[in-house]
C-alpha cells in the first residue's frame, strides 16, 4: 500500500461542507476510531456532512443532506475514484462549513495495489514512479474531472502512518475583511463587508490577547457544552493589506465550532468602539476561566454601557470571509 499527499484549494460559496463524516476522538484527543471516509452509497445517493469551521468538535452533528448537497470530500473521492476506476477514500486535515474557502487543505488518500488495475496507472507502483518524476501530469488529470471551484495543487507520496488530520499539530485560518460605506462588487465570496469605520491598532491590540492556551467554551457555538475547550493558540494577528482591508490570521493546535468566526465578530465589535472613541483598552477577551465577565476589567471598573451591552451581542460572522491557509506537521 501507498499513502499519498494532496494539498487542495477550493472556493467553499456553493459546497455544503468539506467532509462527509464525522471522525471521532478520544478523551486524550488520540485518534481511536478513524471512520472510513467512504461516500455512503445507496440508491438515491445520499451524502453525509458535518459542518464547519473546526477541527476537534467530538459533539459536530451528522446530517443527512440528500441528493443535491455537494461537499468537497465528495467530489474528491468522486474524481480519484474516476481516475482510478476503484473506490477511493480520502482523509481530510480540517472540516470546513459551507462558505468556508481553502488554499492549505491536505487530504491524505491509500492505493492498494490492486487499485486502478487495467486502468491509466495500472498498479500503485506505477503511480508512485508517476509522482516522483511528473507529478503535474497527474494534477492535470485530476483537475480536469474536479470542477472548476476546486483544484489539487501538490501531490507527494508520506509514509503509511501519516494521516492528514491525526498528523497535523496546528492550523491557520485568515479572515478577510472590507471596510467601505459602500458595497464591493468583486470577491463577494471570499470577504465580509463591514460598513462602519474600523480601528486596527484597537483590533491588533485585542488580537494579541487570544493568544497562549485558554478555555474557549463561549466561543464555541451557541455556548453549548464541548468536552474539551481548551486551545493552544500559537498565533493572532491583525494584518492591514489597505485602508479599507484587514485580515486576521489565527493558528492554533485545535479549533471548536464557530470559534474563529466568533472571535473575529468580536474583534470587529472592538474595531467599532475604538473607531468611536470608546475606551476598548482593558477589554478580556470572555475565556471561561480565565476571566469569564469580559465587560469587567482586572480592577472590577466597568466600562461604558454602550459597549457592554453591544459587546455581548458579537455573534459569529458569517463563514464567506474565513480560509483555511495551512496546515502544519
Amino acid at each position: 500500500m501507498s499513502n499519498f499527499k494532496l494539498i487542495l484549494e477550493y472556493n467553499g460559496e456553493n459546497f455544503s461542507g468539506s467532509q462527509i463524516q464525522n471522525v471521532k476522538q478520544s478523551q486524550s484527543g488520540t485518534a481511536r476510531n478513524r471512520t472510513s471516509s467512504r461516500l455512503r452509497r445507496t440508491n438515491d445517493r445520499s451524502v453525509l456532512r458535518v459542518h464547519e469551521d473546526h477541527e476537534d468538535d467530538e459533539n459536530a452533528e451528522i446530517e443527512d443532506c440528500g441528493q443535491s448537497q455537494r461537499t468537497v470530500q465528495g467530489e474528491l473521492d468522486k474524481a480519484l475514484s474516476i481516475y482510478f476506476r476503484s473506490n477511493i477514500a480520502t482523509n481530510f486535515s480540517s472540516r470546513t462549513d459551507a462558505g468556508v474557502h481553502a488554499i492549505g487543505q491536505v487530504v491524505n488518500f491509500h492505493l492498494n495495489q490492486d487499485d486502478g488495475d487495467g486502468v491509466r496507472e495500472p498498479c500503485h507502483d506505477s503511480f508512485l514512479e508517476l509522482v516522483l518524476l511528473n507529478p503535474d501530469k497527474i494534477l492535470i488529470g485530476l483537475n480536469g474531472i474536479l470542477p472548476d471551484d476546486m483544484a489539487v495543487v501538490k501531490i507527494e507520496p508520506v509514509g503509511d502512518d501519516f494521516d492528514a488530520r491525526f498528523s497535523a499539530t496546528a492550523r491557520e485560518y485568515m479572515y478577510k475583511i472590507f471596510i467601505r460605506k459602500h458595497r464591493p462588487v468583486l470577491r463577494l465570496d471570499s470577504l465580509i463587508w463591514v460598513k462602519e469605520s474600523l480601528d486596527f491598532n484597537a483590533m491588533q491590540a485585542h488580537a494579541q490577547k487570544f493568544l497562549g492556551e485558554h478555555d474557549f467554551s463561549v466561543y464555541y457555538r451557541a455556548e453549548s457544552y464541548v468536552k474539551n475547550p481548551v486551545c493552544n493558540v500559537m498565533k493572532s494577528e491583525m494584518l492591514q493589506e489597505s485602508g479599507i482591508c484587514f485580515k486576521y490570521y489565527i493558528r492554533s493546535n485545535r479549533f471548536l465550532k464557530n470559534m474563529v468566526r466568533r472571535i473575529v465578530g468580536e474583534l470587529i465589535q472592538v474595531g467599532k468602539f475604538a473607531a468611536k472613541g470608546e475606551d476598548v483598552s482593558r477589554l478580556e477577551p470572555n475565556f471561561s476561566v480565565k476571566n469569564p465577565n469580559p465587560l469587567i476589567t482586572d480592577n472590577n471598573e466597568a466600562i461604558s454601557k454602550s459597549t457592554d451591552s453591544s459587546l455581548l451581542k458579537a455573534k459569529a460572522e458569517a463563514p464567506e470571509g474565513l480560509t483555511l491557509m495551512k496546515v502544519f506537521y
